[in-house]
């Protein structure tokens, strides 16, 4: 059943806001959050009044930035503490992470837990310890099996976290490896935990980018992967609901900078559209000035054959042709190297192989446009020479573009720069300067049996 607020707000009475406070529980928190931008002012203090801490809680966090902020202005800093104490810590610590440093002060003097929140929220946000969780379970690998299920069963009453690992750690904390709950309750309670655990486990350390985490839950298919620090103690783990934020995050910031839209590192890209105007004008104007700068010496260049234009002015009305083609396939390569190096498909063994299979898929696309321009060329001019020319121009601009479009990400991979942004703009301004050349170039050396 779909969720309509604005419908449920109204004309309430005080037996009806009782009735609708258990009724928002049959809901998801994501079906309240995503209903609760589209309520007037009035209805979300209604509503804000109607459900419980928890209720809260529960639906803020799944909220964009803007509009947690925006809520922040509704409630005092004793709402906030409350509110905070009910929810997971590293939820807690990224919403608090939003308020300004007067208010976070005031808040920390007064919350549960301080010093595991100061401590997640040292992390960079965009770091494994940024998004790991501390709602762990660890047992010490010299416990026996039996003693770890009764300390096992006492812990599970106290944490709010879901169960997926239990985590096997020495005398400090160092990770050792990690035990299924299939292999503790089949163990005999006399053996070791050192006897059953799994040793060979993939980590991630706090420092590391957040995406390497999600590739490492996404290839492997792990719930959680554990986070370690630089003595090898475990101090979080990363769920796979953490990575489904931080996949949509990239790939969301993936398509920006494909665009030549640059998101400034403190803006949510779920919130573009509501930066300020300065925002977006600093977002998306460098690229354009790259773009305009390049569109220019293009200009430039077709200007240098203003003679052949003159002679021949019908060759002109190919050069879009030639342009969208070749900029076309290759942005297709470029956004095929793009996701190969998301996915793990791409690394530095295969570059050679991954071009030459772009070659190869180049020629035959461009052979396959090549005829089909080439006959509708002569059809409607009935001139052979320029048939051929613009077919072998289109060949050679889309083989050019293609080689251009692989090998640009690659050489931002190497220069450790976001292969993403090697599309678009740049490759599109690239591909149009090689196009128009090769073309007119070609036009020019033929043009006395094109006269």
């Amino acid at each position: 059943m779909a969720l309509d607020l604005k419908n449920l707000l109204q004309d309430l009475d005080e037996a009806r806001i009782l009735e609708l406070r258990d009724k928002l529980d049959d809901f998801y928190p994501q079906d309240i959050a995503e209903e609760y931008p589209k309520l007037e002012e009035k209805e979300k203090d209604l509503l804000l009044e109607i459900l419980s801490d928890e209720q809260i809680s529960r639906f803020i966090v799944e909220l964009s930035e803007s509009e947690i902020k925006q809520f922040f202005e509704k409630v005092t800093d004793d709402e906030i503490t409350r509110f905070s104490n009910t929810m997971a810590l590293d939820d807690a610590a990224d919403i608090l992470a939003l308020l300004d440093d007067k208010r976070m002060l005031n808040i920390m003097s007064n919350i549960q837990k301080p010093v595991v929140l100061k401590e997640l929220m040292s992390f960079d946000p965009n770091t494994c310890g940024g998004i790991m969780t501390p709602g762990f379970i660890s047992v010490r690998a010299d416990l026996k099996i039996g003693a770890a299920l009764r300390y096992l069963r006492l812990k599970a009453k106290e944490t709010e976290y879901e169960i997926m690992y239990v985590y096997v750690t020495k005398k400090f904390g160092e990770l050792v490896g990690v035990i299924s709950l299939r292999q503790l309750f089949l163990a005999n309670d006399d053996d070791l935990v050192s006897d059953h655990l799994v040793e060979d486990t993939i980590s991630v350390k706090v420092d590391e980018d957040q995406e390497i985490a999600s590739n490492l839950i996404s290839k492997y298919r792990f719930f959680a992967i554990q986070v370690i620090n630089t003595h090898d103690q475990l101090v979080g783990i990363i769920t796979v609901d953490d990575v489904v934020d931080v996949l949509e995050e990239e790939a969301t910031e993936d398509i920006y900078q494909s665009s030549g839209i640059n998101v400034e590192a403190d803006v949510d890209t779920s919130d573009y559209l509501l930066t300020s105007y300065l925002g977006a004008y600093k977002a998306r104007t460098p690229w354009l000035i790259i773009t305009l700068i390049g569109q220019f010496i293009a200009s430039i260049l077709i200007a240098k054959y203003d003679l052949t234009i003159a002679a021949i002015p019908i060759a002109i009305s190919f050069m879009p042709l030639l342009s969208g083609l070749s900029g076309n396939i290759g942005n297709q390569s470029t956004t095929i190297i793009v996701r190969g190096f998301a996915t793990g498909e791409v690394d530095q063994e295969k570059n050679l192989k991954i071009l030459i299979h772009e070659i190869i898929t180049s020629l035959l696309i461009g052979l396959t446009c090549a005829l089909i321009t080439g006959v509708l060329s002569f059809y409607i001019y009935h001139n052979l020479t320029l048939s051929y020319l613009i077919g072998f121009s289109l060949i050679l601009s889309m083989l050019l573009a293609v080689i251009l479009g692989t090998l640009t990400p690659i050489a931002f991979r190497k220069l450790n720069l976001d292969p993403a942004t090697a599309s678009g703009p740049l490759i599109t301004t690239g591909i149009d300067i090689i196009s128009f050349f090769v073309y007119l170039t070609l036009i020019t050396k033929f043009i006395h049996q094109l006269v």
